[in-house]
């Protein structure tokens, strides 16, 4: 029985590269959604200060 090396590194390959694929997809999402929760503080933040000025004119 022969052993084709070339295809064990043809596997060891495809399977790092689909590690790192996976990889950069979870991280993606990660900085995905801390976007979007920073987006959501800064709108909370905004709605306060144009409350406080909104006030400020009506007295």
């Amino acid at each position: 029985m022969e052993i084709n090396y070339g295809s064990i590194i043809a596997l060891a390959i495809n399977l790092v590269l689909i590690f790192l694929i996976i990889k950069t997809i979870f991280k993606a999402i990660q900085s995905l959604k801390c976007f979007i929760n920073k987006n959501k503080e800064m709108d909370k933040k905004l709605d306060i200060i144009i409350s406080k000025l909104e006030n400020k004119q009506n007295n």
